[in-house]
């Protein structure tokens, strides 16, 4: 007999093991899900790093993305993977925050304003508000949105001022404060977040700084943090282009002895390139100087073309024509000659005021080199000064025109070469040619805005408007001034202010003579017949008694009247008030020459 087999019930210890293997799975599935979207997170930050090279967004925008422009794609591309296949991962947040920075990166900061203002209704809960505030305020700057830029970057200051994107978010506000050109503001922004900054980020802040107090006026201030610049340079040309900068303050500060100073300082230690062979050619007299022959040196030519300029702000022209001529000879048809050319057409203009000469200078900037920015600036100078010349040509005889003409030289003086002393002159010379006209109401006018905007003497430019007020009424000079009072807060009293005359109406013109109107009307309802006319031309016929006029024509093939129908007759003809026939009109003359045609009467 066989023994039928039966399995033992298992024990509560098995089932024990059986449900912690059970759930040892499912933990260690969860952890594999965990590390599968944390990786995908993690390629997705390993290249935004990269990108930005380890900075929490690119500070410095290059040129040119090439690479990172990659980096910043394959970010993108991880963090809407990480978004589509793990919606409920706690690292969602992150990837979209990460994403729309990705999108910053690629130069799209509209897209990223799109994402990150709906950030705080996506995720209420998450701890990045702050970071996408922050990142909310770069792409508003960047999209050219100061305004809105600044807002975001206060609130993100207001409530997270300790956070580490803090000194970031001082140095952002700097630069939209310098896009509102208020560069106080600008610089204490810039001071602030360097205080929290060091290293490449501390130079960063420091250098937006100087910049700010440069624009600013505070030029001592600025030259001192461009020298410390200098002085931790890590380059040559980092260190010389600090120096340069030096310059500026000085020239701007009008420390026109001290800039030469220190230019001649720093051109000792320069060797001056060898002069090239200009009296050899290759081929036709316009052939490129060969390599060899060309001078080295840029540097030493920078430093010339400076020393140029500081002497032609001195006004001394000789000195400031021979350090270009110096460059031009050492750096033929190169960048740095084209640029000495049309410094050379400059001085001529604004220094020695001989505007043919300036216009001959600028003419050869384009044979040195036509491809340089300086090309295209010296053809519209030699424009303008070809529109001076005929500005000054444009005196009439009249006292009008002459002034016409002074008025469009100023004007020129002022906006067009940057010379505000000229063009005041001229309009002074304006008021005193033609006293108490219009003329010399609107020069005072002119000055007046110059003393204020130009000159910043605002009480001076006031008591010079009362003045055309009070001594030219009835001129739309009277009520410019007036107007402009009235808009600083003054008041005007209306006694004080005449109207201009209304000019007189245009005479009537007599020419045209209109045909004069008839002086009865045909009765309605009623039309006329088709009759001949004196020239033998049909024409409207009114007839007497409902038949032609005697002596006339019948119409072959008109309307003939019908008895008993009043709309079929015609009116009777007026004859007293008929236009006298044109006998100007000639007809052509028959041609008695031609033999007539003979009738065919061999058809029926």
């Amino acid at each position: 007999m066989i023994e039928r087999f039966t399995p033992r019930p298992r024990s509560t210890g098995h089932r024990r093991i059986r449900r912690g293997a059970v759930l040892l799975g499912l933990v260690i599935a969860a952890a594999a899900s965990s590390c599968a979207f944390y990786n995908t997170y993690y390629y997705a930050r390993k290249n935004y790093n990269a990108a930005t090279n380890d900075l929490p967004y690119e500070v410095e925008k290059p040129v040119s993305i090439g690479q990172t422009g990659v980096q910043y794609r394959k970010a993108i591309d991880y963090s809407k993977k990480l978004i589509a296949n793990y919606p409920k991962s706690k690292w969602v947040d992150d990837a979209y925050l990460l994403w729309a920075k990705g999108l910053l990166g690629t130069n799209d900061p509209l897209q990223t304003i799109s994402m990150l203002r709906d950030f705080p209704t996506r995720y209420p809960d998450s701890p990045l508000k702050s970071d996408a505030g922050f990142f909310l305020g770069v792409a508003y700057r960047a999209a050219h949105k100061p305004n809105d830029a600044l807002v975001a970057l206060d609130l993100f200051i207001e409530l997270s001022p300790k956070h580490d994107l803090a000194p970031y978010a001082h140095l952002e506000r700097a630069r939209v404060l310098m896009t509102l050109k208020r560069p106080a503001e600008a610089a204490e922004a810039a001071n602030r977040s360097a205080e929290r900054f060091d290293g490449r980020m501390f130079d960063v802040a420091v250098a937006l700084r100087a910049e700010a107090q440069l624009l600013g006026g505070n030029y001592a201030a600025a030259r001192q943090d461009y020298r410390s610049l200098g002085a931790r340079a890590l380059t040559d040309e980092e260190r010389f282009n600090m120096l340069l900068k030096e310059v500026d303050c000085l020239e701007a500060a009008r420390d026109y002895d001290n800039e030469i100073t220190l230019l001649r300082s720093v051109l000792a230690h320069e060797i001056a390139p060898q002069r090239a062979d200009t009296t050899r050619r290759i081929g036709s007299p316009n052939a490129p100087i060969p390599v060899t022959q060309i001078a080295s040196g840029e540097r030493w030519g920078r430093l010339m073309i400076r020393i140029g300029t500081v002497r032609g702000l001195q006004g001394r022209k000789d000195e400031a024509l021979a350090a270009y001529r110096d460059v031009i000879d050492r750096f033929p048809r190169q960048a740095l000659a084209a640029e000495a050319q049309y410094r050379i057409g400059y001085v001529y203009e604004t220094v020695a005021d001989d505007f043919e000469a300036a216009r001959t200078e600028y003419g050869k900037v384009r044979a040195q080199s036509a491809t340089s920015v300086f090309s295209q600036q010296a053809s519209q100078r030699a424009q303008n000064l070809e529109r001076l010349a005929q500005f000054r040509a444009s005196a009439g005889d009249t006292a009008t025109k002459r002034a016409e003409g002074a008025f469009l030289l100023a004007e020129q003086y002022l906006f067009q070469l940057d010379k505000p002393d000229r063009a005041f002159a001229v309009y002074d010379s304006i008021a005193i040619a033609v006293p108490g006209t219009p003329w010399a109401g609107k020069a005072r006018n002119a000055q007046a805005w110059m003393l204020r905007t130009r000159y910043d003497k605002p009480t001076v430019s006031d008591s010079l408007l009362w003045t055309v007020i009070h001594d030219f009424p009835a001129t739309e000079a009277q009520l410019a001034a007036r107007d402009y009072l009235e808009a600083r807060g003054a008041h005007v009293p209306d006694s004080l202010i005449k109207l201009p005359a209304a000019p007189p109406p245009p005479p009537v013109d007599t020419t045209t003579t209109l045909t004069p109107p008839p002086t009865t009307v045909a009765p309605l309802g009623v039309a006329p017949l088709m009759g001949i006319d004196s020239l033998g031309v049909a024409g409207p016929q009114r007839l007497q008694g409902g038949g032609p006029p005697p002596g006339a024509a019948p119409v072959i093939g008109g309307p003939l009247p019908m008895p008993g129908d009043s709309l079929r007759f015609a009116a009777p003809r007026d004859t007293t008030h008929q236009a006298p026939a044109d006998t100007t009109r000639r007809t052509a003359p028959v041609d008695t020459t031609r033999t007539p045609a003979v009738p065919d009467t061999t058809r029926r």
